[in-house]
């Protein structure tokens, strides 16, 4: 066995058990773990470690600890806004909100089903999406290269926090997907959807557009202007996240 010691900083520290905040923690790790090991047997999930240092000097989660080294560790900063151009996500099946939200804003995210951690880990591999979940065993799997434990609880918070930490703010482009099953929408002539919509509506509204996937079709009615609002409100609390949010319609 190795003893190390471990300090954790920033909001690295809430997610160390409460009698470890604030202090240097000391653990004991069989021969041959490395530093990621040290930290997520803390709790910590290797997605929400930034910089890493050994012994006062910088190092890498890969890297094997001997008796008595000295662990220090930061939480991932925000990404820069140009990694927010092509961000993809897929939420756990607890975050079907947050999941509905990014998708108002034009992200691509799926809603997981209840697939096993590994299925949903590797499925994340394959598309290159951000895992994000409140489940931190699940980030801890080893194919999760890009996640976010979301610690928030209201889903407008989480919201914020998930734009915040992967940089979506310029990347926002509301109602480009559907709300529904994340297919991008498309622009319509009222001839199409006229065997589809409400008569009043058809008779009304000029503008539509349709879910590529499922068919769905949308219209700036009195929904679509809650709607409008929501994003609004949404955007304004990304640019000023400890500014609580507008009251809005909920999704």
């Amino acid at each position: 066995m190795r003893t190390v010691l471990v300090r954790l900083h920033g909001e690295l520290e809430d997610l160390a058990p409460g009698r470890h905040r604030g202090r240097v923690i000391e653990r004991r790790l069989d021969e041959g773990a490395t530093l990621k090991h040290a930290l997520e047997a803390l709790d910590v999930p290797h997605t929400e470690i930034g910089e890493v240092s050994l012994d006062g000097a910088p190092s890498t989660l890969a890297a094997v600890l001997s008796d008595g080294a000295r662990v220090d560790a930061w939480p991932a900063p925000p990404e820069p806004p140009d990694a927010a151009v092509d961000a993809r996500f897929i939420a756990d099946a607890h975050l079907g909100a947050l999941a509905k939200r990014l998708r108002l804003l034009g992200f691509d995210t799926l809603l997981a089903g209840d697939g096993s951690d590994s299925a949903l880990a590797a499925l994340a591999q394959s598309e290159g999406r951000i895992l994000l979940s409140r489940d931190r065993e699940l980030l801890k799997h080893r194919r999760v290269a890009r996640g976010r434990l979301v610690r928030a609880l209201d889903a407008d918070e989480q919201l914020v926090e998930v734009a915040q930490r992967f940089g979506l703010r310029h990347a926002i482009r509301p109602f480009s997907r559907c709300l529904e099953c994340n297919a991008p929408l498309r622009g319509a002539e009222r001839g199409e959807v006229d065997a589809i919509v409400p008569p009043r509506v058809a008779g009304s509204q000029s503008g539509f557009t349709v879910c590529t996937g499922c068919a769905r079709v949308y219209w700036p009615g009195s929904h679509w202007r809650r709607l409008r609002e929501r994003v609004e409100a949404l955007c304004a609390a990304i640019d000023a996240p400890d500014a609580p949010a507008p009251d809005a319609p909920t999704l």
